[in-house]
């Protein structure tokens, strides 16, 4: 009982592990596919700084700020769209370009969020990793069978001549003496 419980959490943490792992490339496809594919609209984007100061951090990147946006896709509907940025204490420097799907508007992104960088390529390998760590090969377990030695090293192999009653015959042998 205590080995199926055991089991079943391991396959819980293997799907869920994957599914993050297979999240993280799917960001990176996504932004990559706008970036390539992507219509592009002027967008409406208005700005507000939220959190404290971070002091740890460079003096252009101390605050965080949300950015929300709205764009009208070629169907002339009113879409929206939001993301965070790090920025000084005054501003943040932010595009006002979005890229989306023409089939899935509500897939967007700002323009420079799509843009080819290390960051997708980290995303990528992380998600691979984190696949391959779940789902690579499996260990080889070992038999619990043994093997039947003679007293002089070699193995023990009965002759079975038919297909039938030869196991049969083999444990009935064992068994006698």
């Amino acid at each position: 009982m205590e080995k199926e419980k055991k089991k079943s959490g391991g396959v819980f943490w293997k799907i869920v592990i994957s599914a993050v792992g297979a999240a993280l490339i799917l960001i990176a496809a996504v932004s990559l596919l706008l970036f390539i594919f992507g219509n592009k609209a002027v967008a409406d984007v208005s700005i507000r700084r939220i959190g404290g100061a971070d002091d740890g951090r460079p003096y252009e990147q101390r605050y965080l700020w949300s950015v929300d946006y709205t764009f009208m896709d070629n169907e002339g509907v009113l879409r929206q769209g939001h993301t965070q940025k790090r920025g000084g204490d005054m501003a943040v420097d932010t595009d006002d370009t979005v890229r989306y799907f023409e089939f899935a508007p509500f897939v967007n992104m700002l323009e420079s969020e799509t843009e080819p960088g290390f960051g997708q390529l980290i995303y990528i390998g992380l998600g691979l990793l984190l696949i391959l760590a779940m789902n690579g090969k499996k260990k080889k377990r070992k038999s619990p069978h043994k093997a039947v030695r003679r007293p002089d090293g070699s193995i023990d192999v009965p002759a079975l001549d038919d297909y039938d009653d030869s196991v049969e015959e083999v444990c009935h042998e064992k068994t006698t003496d």
